[in-house]
């Protein structure tokens, strides 16, 4: 695939924001300062970024239209932390948004990850969207994604290289973790058929880690109060 037109996109956004490096400490952040790095972390991830990163980076900046639709939500997003005039209520709005982030991309990357095809993948997207026909809503699920993961890649950034916060590295990353297999789980066992034991054994284990998932989150939103900064991870019962 050409990734010219994003290369050079995103080497004009690095030229032109590549200079809005963190500071020494986390100061309130205005929402130009929000956007400035997002628009940067992008441009580093077409550029210089693992082959996941490149793809989704590329995929926003490859098509105007896209780009300005990404634009627009993620700007909201970002209005919600610069409304907040404390830094630490700022970096507490900044996890709830990373956390819904992880929701909002978690079924695409369901299908992709799990190779969910032919019937299997009309089943899943039947149970999520059952008001819309099967192409509007894969079509419409894969934008979502994109977008989506395109905004988690800057809100993490944000959270580790400008608030400097590990919470927004190997914590949320094992969030993530955990509700991607909750999430694996609940589609194994929600949509088997009637037939199918084994997987309608599951649900006691979706239940499980349903509870485990609000654990962690509670846990993370302590972190964001912590003095000490320091992560207790929840026990995760197997």
């Amino acid at each position: 695939m050409n990734h010219e037109p994003a290369s050079r996109l995103a080497s004009t956004l690095r030229d032109r924001f590549g200079s809005c490096g963190p500071s020494n400490e986390f100061r309130r952040l205005s929402h130009d300062r929000l956007m400035q790095e997002s628009q940067r972390r992008l441009a580093n991830a077409v550029l210089s970024g693992p082959p996941s990163e490149e793809r989704v980076a590329t995929r926003i900046l490859d098509c105007p239209r896209d780009y300005r639709r990404w634009e627009d939500e993620h700007a909201a997003l970002m209005r919600r932390i610069a409304a907040e005039r404390l830094p630490g209520v700022q970096k507490a709005e900044l996890l709830n948004i990373s956390l819904s982030l992880i929701h909002r991309k978690a079924l695409f990357e369901y299908l992709r990850d799990e190779q969910v095809r032919g019937i299997r993948r009309e089943r899943v997207m039947a149970h999520f969207f059952s008001h819309r026909d099967y192409t509007s809503a894969v079509v419409s699920e894969h934008g979502r994604y994109v977008r989506s993961a395109a905004s988690y890649l800057c809100s993490s950034h944000v959270g580790s290289h400008v608030m400097f916060d590990a919470l927004f590295e190997a914590p949320l990353a094992e969030y993530e973790e955990l509700y991607a297999s909750y999430f694996r789980s609940y589609c194994s066992a929600t949509l088997a058929s009637n037939d199918d034991a084994l997987a309608k054994s599951m649900l006691p284990v979706v239940v499980e880690l349903k509870a485990q998932i609000g654990e962690w989150r509670q846990a993370l939103v302590a972190l964001t109060h912590s003095q000490s900064g320091v992560w207790r991870r929840p026990m995760i019962i197997s």
